[in-house]
């Protein structure tokens, strides 16, 4: 897949994502996968952030995951700072 349509299904599905998951838990999903991509921007959640990631979003997250890493250059893995206590979340089996 080329890196172009593969951005594109990216998009899509963001959006999809956007018109029919609950506000907040959108949010928290973006949030989430913006953290784990290491983008710039991402602001880290709050201690105080709310509720883990539901089900839905956990299973919504693995897929984004998937859709990233299908169109993504290999790249050497970035070095990793532990997450604070309370920030894990478990993303289920696949």
């Amino acid at each position: 897949m080329d890196e172009e349509n593969g951005r594109g299904r990216l998009d899509l599905y963001v959006e999809t994502l956007r018109a029919r998951m609950p506000a907040a838990e959108f949010i928290g999903l973006m949030s989430a996968f913006h953290a784990w991509r290491g983008a710039p921007h991402a602001a880290a959640p709050a201690a105080d952030a709310g509720a883990p990631l539901t089900p839905e979003a956990q299973s919504e997250m693995l897929a984004l995951m998937r859709l990233t890493s299908a169109h993504a250059p290999a790249a050497p893995p970035a070095p990793r700072t532990p997450a604070p206590e309370g920030l894990v979340t478990d993303l289920g089996h696949v």
